[in-house]
């Protein structure tokens, strides 16, 4: 048997400590508590020759970096909201595209019933159906078995409730219709009205011949029939005024001179003595002081 000295006793020992120490610093003990330092590496984009404090805080991060699950429910709401008002918007546009006036849709049904020459001056529909849009398919019309002028009564339905409305039916004349909205103290011009065949009740509509040089009493709006209340005609011709005679029959056409017999207003039927002739001619008298007899240029 051989005895270590106590020189090679002390080095195992310190060899044993040695061996202990790194076993220990490369297996870490249960629930024990070790700092890892990491090299120095500067941080990027931060000098590192900068004066100490204080600095502004750059919170100019991505939004991965700072968005929350609050943040992602809220988005996601609005989201939701914005696309739910969008399809009702679509919805509500898709609805007004193919919805008519209830009284257009009335009139529309009514149409081929109705004997010819005659046609719906009005309908007298309730406040709550006067203003009211609504799809065509929605709407049935029963009209009476005999349509004639007057004023009887159809069934109209509407979303499924019934009503009896009163329909003005009469018949189609010339009507003087603006076509601009036309002021107090306006003279009527030829390009103001335009001549139309329409039924028309509840108003004495003005001469339509008579209409260009009237001057306007009452506003009238821009598509509305004028009334003879609306509007003072021109003063007529006194009996006995110079007028030019245009006479037209095909292809013939003679010019001349004459005098009223009878007082009339420009657009009227009016009689002339040629002053040549002294034969009487009957026509029209148009502006200016002129009597048209046959065919209208």
């Amino acid at each position: 048997m051989r005895y270590r000295t106590r020189a090679e006793s002390i080095d195992s020992g310190l060899q044993r400590s040695q061996d202990r120490n790194h076993l220990a610093a490369r297996v870490p003990l249960v629930g024990a508590r070790r700092t890892f330092r990491s090299p120095r590496v500067p941080r990027r984009g931060v000098a590192r020759d900068l004066p100490p404090g204080p600095y502004a805080v750059d919170t100019t991060l991505e939004r991965s970096t700072w968005i929350t699950r609050a943040d992602a429910v809220h988005e996601r709401s609005m989201v939701l909201a914005i696309l739910f008002a969008v399809a009702a918007l679509i919805f509500a546009l898709a609805n007004r595209v193919y919805a008519d006036p209830v009284e257009a849709i009335v009139r529309a049904r009514l149409a081929p019933a109705l004997p010819a020459g005659l046609d719906v001056a009005r309908v007298y529909l309730p406040a709550s159906l006067a203003a009211l849009d609504i799809e065509p398919a929605r709407v049935a019309v029963e009209p009476p078995r005999d349509l004639r002028a007057g004023r009887p009564s159809i069934k109209l339905t509407v979303r499924g409730r019934t009503s009896y409305v009163p329909v003005a039916i009469a018949a189609l004349t010339d009507v003087a219709i603006a076509q601009r909205e036309l002021a107090p103290g306006d003279v009527i011009a030829e390009a103001d009205v335009a001549i139309e065949r329409r039924a028309v009740v509840d108003v004495a509509v003005a001469p339509p011949a008579t209409i260009v040089g009237a001057q306007v009493h009452a506003a009238i709006a821009a598509g509305a029939p004028i009334a003879a209340r609306d509007v003072a005609l021109p003063p007529p011709l006194p009996r006995g005024s110079q007028v030019s005679i245009d006479v037209r029959r095909g292809a013939v056409h003679i010019r001349g001179t004459g005098t009223l017999e009878l007082s009339a207003r420009p657009g009227e039927l009016a009689s002339a003595r040629l002053t040549a002739t002294r034969t009487v001619i009957h026509g029209r008298l148009v502006a200016p002081a002129t009597l048209l007899v046959g065919e209208a240029p």
